[in-house]
């Protein structure tokens, strides 16, 4: 096929999926607060604060208020549906 049978493509950034923030060059990862870790896990901020408390999700405290970054939740999430997908039973599966 010829170039001028090609039809023209529009690319749009971040169209059809999460706009992700880009790490900064300093190779950290920006902090997230409780209510973005509560949307990234489909919870209450306050389900959340209790997790956090009880040291079941990954988190940490500066001052008052409780932080973790969005790879160290997703990651978290990850291991947790694995952990439930090969504790069932085979003919659960």
């Amino acid at each position: 096929m010829s170039t001028s049978q090609h039809s023209q493509i529009s690319i749009v950034p971040g169209a059809g999926r999460r706009e992700q923030t880009e790490q900064p060059d300093n190779g950290f990862e920006p902090t997230i607060g409780l209510k973005a870790v509560a949307k990234i896990l489909d919870c209450s901020a306050e389900q959340c604060r209790r997790l956090a408390e009880a040291k079941k999700i990954p988190v940490f405290r500066i001052g008052y208020r409780w932080k973790s970054t969005t790879s160290a939740i997703v990651r978290w999430r990850e291991e947790q549906l694995a952990l439930i997908r090969h504790s069932r039973p085979s003919e659960e599966r």
